[in-house]
């Protein structure tokens, strides 16, 4: 990772000029009476071209960047890209996202604000990882809390989880938690190893979703 070394805005202004350039050079070579000097105008109008191209390039590439809301790192100010993606990161741009709206993502599990709701009605890419990430965090509390929190939390709010869940293309997990939720004197002992023995399998699946859905989330920054 490189830190972005420009200001977007002013490499594409400096992109104009060398493109301004390259044509400036083009006329000399067209109007050019000698052919030495008509060749090498021509030559550097080319190399003025391929300069201001490859800085339009770079100008694309660093604004997709900060308009994609993992492509921009909010801590370093630096633009990403997609193989500098990690889990840690990802879980502390949820985080992030969270913060907004909850305490953190456990907060969530004692019912999702209003407010996060209207902005995953807008921005719905975010919906499966947020779920993701309340399972995630979860299963990484000691058994009481995990009895606490589950028990406690009430079916519309793991109902949201589920439908987050499937939504991202696991239906049978969502359906194995919404069951424990709705039987638990049947299934209540299964709950705590539910979650911990899967802390693993919902970081895969937070950090693949991201990955696979990376461009879901332009224009979300």
């Amino acid at each position: 990772m490189k830190e972005k070394q420009f200001s977007s805005k002013g490499m594409k202004y400096w992109a104009f000029g060398v493109s301004g350039l390259a044509l400036f050079f083009f006329i000399l070579a067209c109007v050019a009476k000698v052919p030495f000097y008509a060749v090498l105008f021509g030559i550097m109008a080319g190399v003025a071209l391929a300069v201001s191209c490859v800085m339009l390039y770079l100008v694309h590439k660093n604004t997709t960047g900060e308009t994609n809301y993992f492509l921009f790192d909010r801590r370093k100010k630096i633009c990403l890209s997609e193989r500098d993606l990690t889990f840690p990161y990802i879980d502390d741009t949820l985080a992030h996202y969270v913060s907004d709206f909850a305490e953190n993502a456990l907060a969530l599990w004692k019912g999702i604000p209003e407010a996060l709701e209207m902005d995953l009605t807008a921005r719905p890419a975010f919906r499966t990882p947020v779920a993701l990430k309340m399972m995630y965090d979860l299963s990484e509390q000691p058994a009481d809390r995990i009895t606490e929190i589950f028990s406690t939390a009430d079916k519309a709010t793991v109902a949201f989880v589920c439908r987050a869940v499937k939504a991202g293309g696991d239906k049978e997990m969502a359906d194995i938690i919404f069951e424990m939720k709705c039987a638990p004197e049947r299934l209540g002992t299964r709950v705590v190893p539910f979650f911990t023995k899967n802390r693993r399998p919902f970081e895969a699946r937070i950090y693949r979703y991201v990955r696979d859905h990376l461009r879901e989330f332009d224009a979300y920054h």
